[in-house]
């Protein structure tokens, strides 16, 4: 079992982790959360073990994670909605330079 300490320090870095995720999300960039859900679960298991003042102690911090948990699946779908619209967009700007090529050397034969 952590301790409180221990549990504390590791809700401050998974919510940095997770600001930085958002951060680079807002920005295009890549970054990784494949662990996030293991971290997340295995945390949310050693503060179910915490004293019922302890977890008080630290509920503050846990409803802050949860927001930033919160708005980093908000901004990964926005991300993803914006990479899809893209991807419609230039497949339909591919098929059109397809048809207008096709259309082109059809009619020089």
């Amino acid at each position: 079992m952590m301790s409180f300490t221990e549990i504390e320090n590791n809700i401050e870095t998974l919510s940095q982790q997770v600001s930085n995720a958002s951060t680079a999300a807002r920005e295009g960039d890549v970054f990784d959360v494949t662990d996030l859900p293991k971290v997340t679960d295995f945390l949310c298991g050693e503060i179910g073990k915490l004293s019922p003042s302890d977890r008080a102690k630290i509920s503050t911090k846990l409803l802050s994670l949860i927001e930033e948990l919160d708005n980093l699946t908000i901004t990964i779908g926005s991300s993803l909605e914006k990479v899809k619209v893209e991807m419609k967009e230039t497949t339909t700007h591919n098929r059109a330079a397809r048809a207008y090529t096709s259309a082109n050397t059809t009619g020089k034969k």
